[in-house]
């Protein structure tokens, strides 16, 4: 039986993103998130050698899942869709995958899981973001904002002919569609199907631009109806920038500005 109010933060990396980034990420969420319970690192490879050079290891859990490998036809399709230009994810971050794991029910353990990518950067006290408990659903925040107004469809290789298929059952031109770099959940929208659903819905449509961000928008907006912007200001301080703009902000994915 789980604790009513158990949280617990979860991180994903493979080797390298471990061992560049999760000393740092723990002593932030420790020290500037002011957070002492569990941290648990997803990863589909775990060594001695990266535990070993933990600083902090007070309330930390390693889970390691299998790796997501696709069958041919579908590894073939998303290494070769049109990336618009940009460097294809499923070829460089393809670790991104595995964020569809935070979706096992082994994470039932907990009652609310708080996902934060490992590289993002914790500035204050992450508290007032976990006790807005998303009772029942799924929080996050929006891609698109006041000076970008993006469409779910530019998540997807547009002119792929799997594409016309994908626009007839989804509505892509929606805006209020999520980031992944920053998920808070009940776990109660867990049962056994969910993670084999999303897989299924990953080899239905393989041509996500944005690895595992597009197909859980599908997921999660329109099969289940379980999103909600997460709150953007609470006790008068930002939850999430994209970059750091100013010092009130607790949780940002860039320190300076991407776009202009």
């Amino acid at each position: 039986m789980i604790k009513e109010d158990r949280i617990a933060i979860c991180v994903v990396g493979n080797f390298k993103f471990l061992r560049r980034y999760l000393n740092k990420f723990i002593l932030q969420v420790r020290e500037n998130g002011c957070y002492e319970g569990d941290i648990v690192v997803l990863t589909s490879k775990y060594t001695p050698s990266i535990f070993l050079k933990i600083k902090n290891k007070t309330n930390l859990k390693f889970l390691r899942f299998k790796k997501i490998n696709f069958d041919i036809t579908t590894d073939k399709i998303l290494k070769n869709i049109d990336t618009n230009g940009q460097p294809n994810r499923h070829i460089y971050k393809r670790f991104q995958w595995h964020k569809v794991h935070l979706f096992d029910t082994k994470f039932k353990e907990w009652k609310y899981i708080f996902y934060i990518d490992i590289n993002m950067s914790i500035h204050k006290d992450i508290n007032p973001i976990l006790k807005s408990k998303p009772e029942g659903f799924l929080y996050a925040n929006r891609d698109a904002n006041d000076n970008h107004d993006w469409k779910l469809k530019n998540q997807f290789d547009t002119n792929h002919k799997k594409f016309d298929d994908l626009s007839k059952k989804y509505d892509l031109n929606i805006s209020n569609y999520f980031q992944t770099g920053m998920l808070y959940f009940d776990t109660d929208i867990i049962d056994f199907h969910t993670k084999s659903e999303l897989l299924d819905l990953i080899k239905l449509y393989p041509i996500s631009r944005t690895n595992e961000q597009a197909i859980m928008n599908l997921y999660f907006i329109f099969n289940k109806s379980l999103y909600k912007q997460i709150p953007k200001k609470i006790d008068n301080v930002d939850t999430y920038s994209y970059w750091k703009n100013n010092d009130n902000t607790r949780i940002t994915k860039q320190l300076v500005p991407q776009y202009k």
